[in-house]
This record gives C-alpha cells, structure tokens and sequence, in this order.
C-alpha cells in the first residue's frame, strides 16, 4: 500500500511538471471566485460610473458579453455589503485582478475578479485627491491632485515610494519603462516622464495647454487637452522627436495600435442641446473617416460619457449621460456598424468599462 501510494504521488506530480494537468488546477482556476456571495462567468465585463460629485453614488455593474445584460444591482455592493463612494473613475483589469479611483473619496482599490475587495489604500491631505492610474510589473502608479506620482504594490497597494512633479496631475500612461504625465490648468502645458525603476528621475516636456488625458497602444501616443474656449480636443504625440499634431475635437476616445477612434459630443449653450459625431484616425495615414453607423437617432443629441472596445472580439461599447439618470450603453460591431443591442450602465455618468476572460 506504501509502495501505490508513494507511486500515484509521483505520478501526480509528474503530471504537474509536464503540463498535462495540476493536482490543484481546478483550485487555481478558481481563485478569483474566492469570497464572492455572486457567482460570475467566466467571460465578463464591468462598467464603472462615477454618479454624481459628493453624492456619494458611484457604481460597478456586472455585464454578460454574451448577451449584453447587467446584474440587477451594484456587484461591488452585492460582493462587499457597502457602497464604492464618491466619483469613482479609471477602472483597469490588470492579471485578472480590477484595480480603480475613487477621487472624491481618496482611495485606490484591487478587487479580485469577482470584484471581491481585496485591498485599497487612502491617500491623506499631502498627496491629495488620486486622479488616475496605470499598472505594471507588479505596481500599481497613481497620479494625484497633490502634483504627486505614487508607486503602489500591486497586491497590498501599499504605497513604496511617490515623487512630487507638479500640481494638478491627470492621466498617466506607461511605455518601455517610463512614465508619462499630463498635468491639467489652463496655464500648465506640463508633460512629465519619469523613469519607472525610480521615480526621481524625471524630465518636463512643453505641451499643448491644460492637458487632461494621455493613451498609448503599441508606440503610438494621444493627449486629450482643452483649448481657450474650453472645447475638447485630441493630438498626436511623438517620444522621440517630443512634438504634438492637433488631429480632431474630441470628447472621448480609444487607442487600437495606429488607429484612434474618436467620440466627440459639442453643445450648443443657446440650446443646451449637444451634438454627436464618431470617427477613427489612421497615425500612419493621416487619414480622418467617419465611424458608428446606424445607432440610434437618440445617440446624437445625446453627451457621449464612455467609449470603450473589447479586446476579445474587436467591438466597441458607447455609453451616454444626461448628468441625472443613469446611462445608456450601445453595442457596436468591430467594423462600427450598431448591432441593436442597449441597455443601462446602472449609473450616473458612466467613464468606463473593462473586460476579463478566465
């Protein structure tokens, strides 16, 4: 009997080694069910809506893919027993794990992929109000109000090191182990990139003014700004050669590599009613075409809050605001066409959504 049991150990074992199967695989597989009162499936998204500013209603939604529906109430609510808080905002799923602001309320979490609260961390009154973040190589970067770049782990989300660069800090972006910060203010035209392995080193590069946002796919770079008339706008950006190209007015957007498709909501204020049109941008043709088709007549005389694609399939995610109810989320195929399919975010003012396959 010692000798059988000492041989199907081995074999066990074996087995691991070679890959054919685990002796705790099904346990693996399953470790971002743990502590979840709702079971998920496999393949999910999530929809992040900031609410209202110090309203305190700031929601996360489960959404099956498959048939684009949402859980019937806030899974972080359902998963946690208590609310996010106030205006919440950058949600990012980085190794099966949800990571968030909540800028109001002064924290940073890491949810498991239940979104199970796994850790968060408060930022105090010397960094200020965390704005954005970005994760890589088992760190989580947060950008703040307090003009502070914050350097987190990413699995306690203890705070490692931070380095004050200027004042009021917005996106944040990583690429080839760097850095790079867009710092708002209808007087800043601050860019920083910063090295990071450490963050006190750093350079400043002129910009565009009051910058708001940067994205980055594959090398190619987009900063959002606002311009004096505080319309929204997006240009291209160059690391190498550190210079800007203005491409279109834009409310929101979503980098594909060379391709930047484009949302952009205007509003008229002697009619308070807004405008909405949709297109893409080649960076290696310059070329502009229009993109979405066929959505709803609702869609354009509606502000457009959330553009978002995913990664699995190609299509895109558009959601919009009336600032008081909550959103409406359109389903467009890869190609642009509008495929029938929308439902409510759950929120007010839904900014963003991502996607997880197990």
């Amino acid at each position: 009997m010692k000798m059988r049991s000492l041989f199907l150990t081995g074999l066990c074992c074996l087995l691991t080694v070679v890959g054919f199967t685990s002796c705790n695989n099904d346990d693996d597989n399953n470790a971002w069910r743990e502590g979840a009162k709702v079971q998920l499936s496999p393949y999910r998204a999530f929809i992040l809506s900031e609410g209202s500013m110090n309203k305190n209603n700031s929601h996360l939604f489960y959404v099956d893919p498959t048939q684009d529906t949402i859980y019937t109430q806030d899974i972080y609510e359902a998963q946690n027993g208590r609310k996010i808080g106030d205006t919440a905002q950058g949600l990012v799923a980085a190794d099966g794990d949800l990571y968030f602001v909540c800028n109001v309320s002064n924290y940073v979490a890491r949810l498991n992929g239940s979104a199970v609260e796994q850790a968060r961390y408060a930022f105090d009154k010397k960094l200020g109000q965390p704005r954005f973040l970005v994760v890589d190589d088992g760190k989580v970067f947060v950008t703040t109000y307090g003009g502070y770049v914050c350097q987190l782990d990413a699995r306690s989300l203890a705070l490692q090191d931070s380095v004050k660069v200027g004042t009021t800090l917005e996106g944040i972006v990583e690429h080839d182990n760097k850095l790079y910060v867009v710092q708002s203010g209808m007087k800043s035209n601050a860019l920083y990139i910063l090295n990071e392995k450490n963050l006190k080193q750093y350079e400043t590069v002129a910009i565009m003014n009051n910058p708001t946002g940067i994205y980055e796919d594959n090398g190619y770079f987009w900063i959002m700004a606002y311009d004096d008339a505080y319309i929204s706008y997006v240009s291209s950006y160059n690391p190498q050669t550190k210079q800007w190209k203005k491409i279109a007015n834009a409310s929101k957007v979503v980098p594909v590599g060379e391709t930047l498709y484009i949302a952009n909501s205007e509003t008229n204020w002697a009619t308070y009613k807004p405008t909405t049109t949709f297109s893409r941008y080649n960076a290696v043709t310059e070329n502009l075409h229009s993109f979405l088709k066929g959505f709803p007549e609702e869609v354009g005389s509606q502000t457009v809050y959330m553009l978002a694609r995913n990664p699995y399939d190609g299509t895109f995610y558009m959601a919009t605001t009336d600032y008081v109810s909550n959103g409406k989320v359109y389903h467009f195929a890869a190609d642009g066409n509008y495929i029938g399919k929308t439902f409510s975010a759950g929120g007010i003012n839904p900014n963003s959504m991502v996607f997880i396959k197990q």
